[in-house]
């Protein structure tokens, strides 16, 4: 499969951000130890990176929906380099939370940015399989990144795996600096960019993927203690586990590219969100069996990147003016569920004792947000059919 040139550098960007994002995971007891803080304080280094993320966003939106799209990507790529080279030399738990927030403050923007640059550099018909392509770097993170970075990390120390992520960003400069043709974005009166937003159908799609993102790590969030306590697998077993959900996402990734050339965005979404309602409504109830519960999850897991780019390349489908608006709320509809997916998860576990109760809320949000993009699809049918 042939790549062009600026989707490798981007695919480079998204990788350093997959890693960035999930990395941390595995090593969070040794960071905790050595800048003596607490598990639970330590913690709160995942949710400064959510919190960069959001605040990337609101920069975004207030800041740079008028700016070159070239030019703000190479900032996001400088505040990869910063804050994830402030982590690697962090010595206390203060400047270990500042860096995590500037590691998470280009996310959304690069994953947004990236999008619409897709779609506007794509050949005709050819916008969704690019930019699902471009998502590739993420779940190569997810297959290969956090698990070569926890190896790392644990044999040696911590501090490798976000230095690396900022020498990876050196890279990712040279790449969107030489790759990456300048794609300046016309200005255009605010009022004239927020007039797609009138409309309800992008705020159903953008409620679908807010809805059916958290239903995904309302579940996804307690795989440890399910492996671990349902489905009573060895905790030495989890990196297995993880490799296996990263190739699992992988798949997804890879099988859905070529089929956004067959079939409408609309359609992949559907499909891909059913099957992460009935992955999640399976592990609740066959997660005792434990080649059941690694079924399920796998079956999740490559739903849930089956149709990450198809439901990238909807979000700004027909947005007009609004493709950076549109691709920057996306990106907070994805991020700000995530959050709340895994509350809702944990309120199930606490008030049940049982953690697959989790697996509850995950089917229902899920199961809502095919229902969405059923409708969504029915709409798109009815006005081609019109």
């Amino acid at each position: 499969m042939q790549l062009n040139k600026h989707i490798i550098a981007l695919c480079i960007g998204t990788f350093c951000l997959g890693v960035a994002e999930l990395g941390i995971v595995p090593v969070l007891g040794s960071i905790a130890h050595e800048l003596s803080v607490s598990i639970p304080q330590a913690g709160l280094y995942i949710s400064a990176y959510a919190a960069g993320v959001c605040a990337g966003i609101v920069g975004l939106l207030i800041f740079g929906r008028d700016s070159n799209l070239k030019t703000t990507l190479l900032i996001a790529a400088c505040l990869i380099l910063v804050g994830n080279t402030t982590a690697a030399l962090a010595q206390n738990d203060l400047m270990m939370l500042t860096a995590r927030f500037i590691s998470g403050s280009p996310h959304g923007i690069f994953f947004a940015l990236s999008a619409v640059v897709c779609e506007r550099l794509a050949s005709a018909g050819q916008a969704s399989k690019d930019i699902t392509l471009m998502v590739l770097g993420q779940t190569t993170a997810n297959l290969v990144g956090v698990p070569i970075g926890s190896l790392i990390g644990l044999e040696y120390s911590w501090r490798f795996i976000f230095g690396g992520i900022g020498v990876l960003s050196v890279l990712l400069l040279v790449a969107l600096y030489f790759w990456l043709p300048s794609l300046p974005v016309e200005k255009k009166p605010l009022k004239q960019e927020l007039a797609p937003l009138k409309f309800a159908h992008p705020w159903i799609i953008l409620s679908g993927v807010a809805i059916g993102s958290g239903g995904f790590y309302a579940y996804y969030s307690y795989m440890d203690p399910i492996m671990t306590y349902v489905a009573h697998m060895p905790a030495v077993h989890m990196t297995l586990i993880m490799f296996i959900a990263g190739a699992s996402m992988f798949i997804g990734n890879i099988v859905s590219a070529p089929l956004t050339k067959k079939f409408s965005d609309e359609f992949l979404v559907f499909i891909g969100q059913t099957l992460i309602a009935l992955s999640i409504a399976a592990a609740f109830f066959f997660s005792g069996h434990l080649p059941s519960a690694v079924l399920a999850m796998a079956g999740a897991a490559f739903g849930y990147f089956f149709i990450s780019g198809p439901m990238q390349a909807l979000i700004i489908q027909g947005a007009g003016n609004a493709k950076v608006i549109l691709a920057a709320l996306g990106q907070i509809a994805y991020n700000g569920a995530n959050a709340i997916g895994s509350w809702m998860g944990g309120s199930a576990i606490e008030h049940s004792k049982d953690y697959v109760f989790c697996a509850i809320p995950g089917t229902a949000l899920s199961v809502i947000s095919a229902a969405l993009f059923l409708a969504v699809l029915l709409y798109s049918l009815r006005k081609s059919a019109a």
